[in-house]
């Protein structure tokens, strides 16, 4: 396994997660899976600070996403695989239940709609569920979804939720680790594309 695997892994959730929200978490290991390399996270609970009432991100859902884009985009490859030039229509063939008939993101967002998309289905798609629209927002990914009335809807929202943190650290063109960039136009990107535009 390449020692990158777990370094990209890392880079990929401290962009996702702040500095502080960063603390506890540490890789233990990488499984060889069919799904690719999977990175395995200690995530330690994180305690809100009294009168604090920001929305606190679910670190174990944000890990076990990046984990699992992580493994995608090293399937089968001793470096991370490239992007189907196709990459909307194999999303909506792959995943046509999750994902629909299209997406309005950057090829780069790939990898973690793939593992978002699949990680709904290993869960058991809830009843009703409908992808009303994927996008790219101020650089950010905005996953606007409904379904039914019941338990199974809280997983995928968790999943959809997660997918919409990581999204502002994975470059929208390339898939490599990014971050946000100002400009005249908010967009995540790795440091080659930030240069490039």
């Amino acid at each position: 396994m390449p020692r990158v695997i777990p370094a990209e892994a890392m880079a990929f959730l401290a962009g996702a997660l702040d500095e502080g929200a960063m603390v506890g978490i540490r890789v233990t290991g990488v499984d060889p899976t069919h799904q690719g390399p999977r990175v395995r996270f200690e995530v330690l609970l994180m305690r809100r600070r009294r009168g604090d009432t920001k929305r606190l991100p679910d670190r174990a859902t944000i890990a076990e996403l990046v984990s699992r884009m992580v493994a995608i985009r090293w399937r089968d490859s001793p470096v991370p695989r490239e992007i189907p030039e196709t990459h909307q229509m194999d999303l909506a063939a792959s995943h046509p239940v999750v994902i629909g008939d299209f997406t309005e993101t950057g090829p780069g967002w790939h990898w973690l709609l793939s593992a978002a998309a699949g990680w709904i289905e290993e869960t058991g798609v809830p009843a009703g569920f409908r992808s009303n629209q994927v996008k790219e927002k101020f650089g950010t990914l905005r996953w606007y979804c409904s379904a039914a009335e019941d338990e199974d809807r809280l997983q995928a929202g968790r999943i959809v939720q997660a997918a919409e943190w990581v999204s502002g650290a994975v470059c929208e063109t390339c898939g490599a680790p990014g971050r946000a960039r100002p400009g005249g136009w908010m967009r995540t990107a790795c440091d080659a594309h930030a240069k490039r535009r």
